[in-house]
């Protein structure tokens, strides 16, 4: 990303928000790796310098652990749902809800709820994300959704919406309802994260 001189610093505030973050990590990451290939290698050298195991047997060894660690990392991982989702959201057929005519009672608290976005939502580049939490849902400084109208608080992305979106039922979610039926929202619905 290059800089004009004349126009000064013009790096948007997220993104350089995640690129500290990710550097920082990266740093400390590399020192932490440096260190512990350090000890393996000569832990390693000393067990077959010692006669206590064969180098293709090392070997055999690493190539099991390297697997057995990367199902973990896809187990793990903050953005796993992103990496593993394949369901087309275009053919999911969510829960039947009347959003239009509750969104003045629940002020669309769900658009406050943490969604992971899929490949599918990145491809399309409609729905954005949090490039400080790489593809989680954008939020607003109110903890709104960033695509989440402001007065109406409909969705301006309808059409578009994330799968967790078109999955989601609130009539069951204590977060936002008291009582569904009897039209009862939580009334610490702007507590929401």
């Amino acid at each position: 990303m290059a800089m004009d001189d004349d126009k000064g610093d013009e790096t948007d505030p997220e993104l350089a928000r995640a690129l500290v973050y990710v550097h920082q990590k990266l740093g400390v990451g590399l020192l932490q790796h440096q260190e512990l290939s350090a000890h393996v290698y000569a832990l390693t050298e000393t067990l077959i310098a010692a006669g206590l195991i064969e180098r293709d047997e090392v070997e055999r060894r690493k190539d099991s652990a390297r697997e057995l660690m990367v199902e973990s990392a896809k187990a793990h991982w903050e953005g796993v749902e992103f990496l593993t989702e394949e369901t087309d959201k275009y053919e999911v057929t969510g829960p039947e809800i009347a959003c239009a005519e509750r969104i003045q009672l629940c002020r669309g608290a769900c658009c406050r709820l943490e969604v992971h976005l899929s490949r599918q939502d990145l491809a399309e580049g409609v729905v954005r994300w949090d490039v400080g939490r790489p593809y989680t849902l954008r939020h607003r400084e109110d903890g709104s959704c960033h695509h989440q109208d402001p007065t109406t608080k409909s969705c301006g992305v309808h059409g578009q919406r994330p799968l967790v979106c078109r999955q989601y039922d609130c009539r069951s979610d204590p977060r936002i309802w008291i009582d569904f039926e009897a039209r009862v929202p939580n009334p610490k619905l702007e507590q929401l994260p």
